[in-house]
Order: C-alpha cells, then sequence, then structure tokens
C-alpha cells in the first residue's frame, strides 16, 4: 500500500509539472506569425571602433519556437537550455559551422505585436583557439501578419 501511494504521488507530480510547463509557454504574450527582426550587433575587443552593423530578417515565430532566429544559413545550432518567465524567454545555444564554434545566450520579451532581445556571443574559430570574439545584438521584432505556408 505504501509503495501504491508513493507511485501515485510521482505519477501526480510529473503530470502536474507537465501542465505547468504548458501553461507557460501559453500565457507568453506573443501573437504567433510572419515577425520581421531588426538586430544592431556591436563587436568587441576589435583594435579599432566598428560602427554598430544593422539588418533586418523576417521569420515565422511560433509559441512552439519562441527564440528569434540569428544563426547563420550554414550554421548548425543547438539550443542547450531554455526558460520562460511570464513573457519573457531565455536562452544558452551553440552554434558550430565549418571554420568557428559560436556560444551565445540571449534573453527576448514578447509584448503582443512587438518584441526586444539581447543576444551575448562568443565566437571561436578553429584555426585560433586561443583567440574568442564576443558580441551583443539588441533585437527589436515586430509582427507583420500570418506565417506564409
Amino acid at each position: 500500500m505504501n509503495s501504491m501511494l508513493k507511485i501515485l504521488l510521482v505519477a501526480t507530480a510529473i503530470v502536474s509539472f507537465s501542465v505547468v510547463a504548458r501553461l507557460s509557454v501559453a500565457e507568453v504574450n506573443m501573437q504567433e506569425g510572419n515577425w520581421e527582426t531588426t538586430m544592431e550587433m556591436k563587436i568587441e575587443g576589435l583594435p579599432f571602433p566598428m560602427p554598430p552593423v544593422t539588418s533586418k530578417v523576417t521569420q515565422c515565430i511560433t509559441k512552439k519556437d519562441l527564440i528569434p532566429k540569428t544563426a547563420k544559413k550554414n550554421q548548425k545550432c543547438d539550443i542547450k537550455e531554455q526558460k520562460i518567465t511570464g513573457n519573457t524567454v531565455s536562452w544558452k545555444m551553440v552554434c558550430v559551422d565549418m571554420n568557428s564554434t559560436m556560444e551565445s545566450q540571449g534573453e527576448t520579451t514578447y509584448d503582443g505585436n512587438r518584441y526586444q532581445g539581447t543576444v551575448k556571443s562568443k565566437t571561436i574559430k578553429k584555426d585560433k583557439p586561443g583567440q574568442a570574439m564576443t558580441s551583443t545584438m539588441q533585437m527589436k521584432g515586430i509582427r507583420l501578419g500570418a506565417c506564409s505556408k
């Protein structure tokens, strides 16, 4: 009887955790759809001051995948950690390509049809393993409409 009670308590805890995790995603104040992201990147540690680099990217963002894409086309990225607190999504990611490995951590806060976020990255080139380039990217997003199929 005692072991049955333990099994029931463990099963209840697992189901409760799953429900809470799903509710956290549902509570993010974000409308799914096609989003335009404006990114401004600053590279630190250069021997000369570099002006910020600004670019725009359009992508489909859903509640199942709340992290705006910042990787280059030839990079393979793995999300190592993701946390949702209210309307803020934070993550740690590692991206690898033929020439380098990039470790980054980011945070995005959604507000319905808009978001703001920051990604801090450290890139290590495979041919220069002792040298790392650090960058900070400020992001702003605005929802354009439904995702194209």
